[in-house]
């Protein structure tokens, strides 16, 4: 059983570690993480239009080639190509897609907000305020959705910084209070 609890142990400080080293990555390169991302994403995409051009003209008959497979395998294939040639453009389109999106929901929830207000009572601000909030976060993201990628970026690794950090203090904690525990049982 102690075997198997400093394998948990080892396990975790290892984890840790790794989540700290992964965060300064992501805090210190985070141009770098995005266009790997999108260049993943593009590789991925080549692939399966390597695989939908190999499924096509694998048929023997014309007669049998779906000309279906042939253009979408032609669509990734493109869509591939843009990610390798243009990898901050694919980025900021996602940005932008998220900010319309969060511009939408505050508009809903300031809708919602003011008819809460009929009901009375107070809690129609703080949705207002949350909807008003997150409006305001979609906007600044189409107004600059490569700033906002590198933000989400940074905010990432710093989460995984302080993750890491929980997590060494809860081993760090865990070894001190199984040493106390070990001297209190020792007789004296």
């Amino acid at each position: 059983m102690e075997k198997i609890l400093d394998l948990v142990r080892s396990n975790n400080l290892v984890q840790a570690v790794l989540c700290i080293a992964f965060g300064l990555f992501l805090m210190i390169y985070p141009s770098i993480t995005i266009q790997g991302i999108i260049m993943l994403f593009g590789v991925a995409l080549a692939l399966m239009g390597a695989a939908g051009l190999v499924s096509y003209f694998r048929q023997k008959s014309v007669r049998y080639r779906n000309t279906g497979t042939l253009m979408g395998a032609v669509f990734y294939l493109i869509i591939a190509l843009i990610a390798f040639v243009f990898p901050k453009v694919i980025a900021g389109f996602f940005s932008v897609v998220l900010g319309v999106v969060l511009i939408l929901f505050a508009i809903v929830n300031v809708v919602r907000a003011l008819g809460l207000r009929a009901f009375g009572g107070s809690i129609w601000i703080a949705v207002l305020v949350v909807a008003v909030i997150v409006g305001v976060g979609g906007v600044l993201i189409v107004v600059n959705p490569w700033g906002a990628s590198m933000t989400f970026v940074l905010v990432l690794g710093a989460a995984f910084i302080a993750n890491g950090a929980v997590d060494l203090f809860i081993e760090w904690y865990a070894r001190d209070s199984a040493k106390q525990a070990d001297l209190m049982s020792r007789p004296r």
